[in-house]
């Protein structure tokens, strides 16, 4: 480790994801990171996907690095929140920026927000008090993201908005982005920011019966209508990255609580 963190004075990054270190979408998010300033990778050892803001508390975890190609990546059996806290306690690695992903698959809204292991870590960042970045694409497969357009996409847009953060560093009152990239084919060449929708889709459920008669339940989604001005429209209408600015901070505004106290005492 200490080859790869030794350096001058450039931005120090770690890149991270939740769909495994086998993901061309974290090689190309790393190969953006490392045209920007010092990068370490540190990944899932496999998929850990849609598991939320899942820490491991039951078991031990391990951590180990590879090999592959020009890239040096530390690997752990655990999930994208452990990854963080592995980094900044087992390595001693405590970067100026996360960027994680980018996700085979897009996290439009909050619903998805927050199922998303990939959105989980750069919150675990930010909770850390490390901005962070969590990238999405709206692509089902690591070939749709093996692609010279989405190449283009990365290094030309997100390595702009990357640049842009280490600069700059996010406003007052902002924690961490997630930007989602449309399927490149619709990709029509511009960047929104914009808030996320509340719901994605809308749950039902497929009952169902064993062989031996037992019944079984099977989720099912129904996609809503996107919203003008907002993360599903301008990646699903616009064609159009998005890129969502997010708090931390769940609490209600002070005049909400007050309102709340009256509630209880009167």
């Amino acid at each position: 480790m200490r080859e790869i963190l030794a350096g001058a004075s450039m931005a120090r990054l770690l890149v991270t994801n939740d769909d495994s270190y086998a993901s061309p979408g974290l090689h190309l998010l790393y190969r953006v990171a490392s045209s920007i300033g010092r990068a370490v990778v540190f990944s899932t050892e496999s998929p850990r996907s849609v598991i939320g803001h899942t820490i491991t508390f039951s078991r031990p975890l391990r951590v180990y690095s590879m090999k592959i190609g020009d890239t040096h990546i530390y690997l752990t059996d655990g999930t994208p929140v452990d990854v963080i806290h592995l980094a900044l306690n087992v390595l001693r690695y405590r970067p100026d920026l996360v960027l994680s992903g980018i996700n085979i698959g897009e996290n439009l809204t909050l619903q998805h927000i927050f199922y998303s292991g990939t959105v989980a870590a750069a919150i675990e960042s930010a909770v850390a008090g490390i901005p962070a970045i969590a990238f999405s694409a709206d692509v089902e497969s690591f070939d749709e993201v093996s692609t010279p357009e989405m190449e283009k996409i990365a290094m030309n847009h997100l390595k702009a908005l990357v640049e842009k953060v280490v600069a700059r560093g996010f406003p007052r009152g902002v924690d961490l982005l997630s930007v989602n990239i449309p399927n490149p084919k619709n990709f029509r060449n511009c960047v929104r920011v914009v808030r996320a929708s509340r719901v994605r889709w809308h749950s039902s459920y497929d009952g169902r019966r064993d062989p031996a008669g037992r019944p079984y339940y099977w989720l099912y989604m129904k996609k809503l209508e996107s919203e003008p001005d907002t993360d599903v429209y301008a990646v699903e209408v616009e064609g159009c990255i998005s890129v969502t600015p997010l708090t931390i901070d769940l609490n209600t505004d002070k005049l909400s609580i007050e309102e709340f106290k009256k509630t209880l005492t009167t």
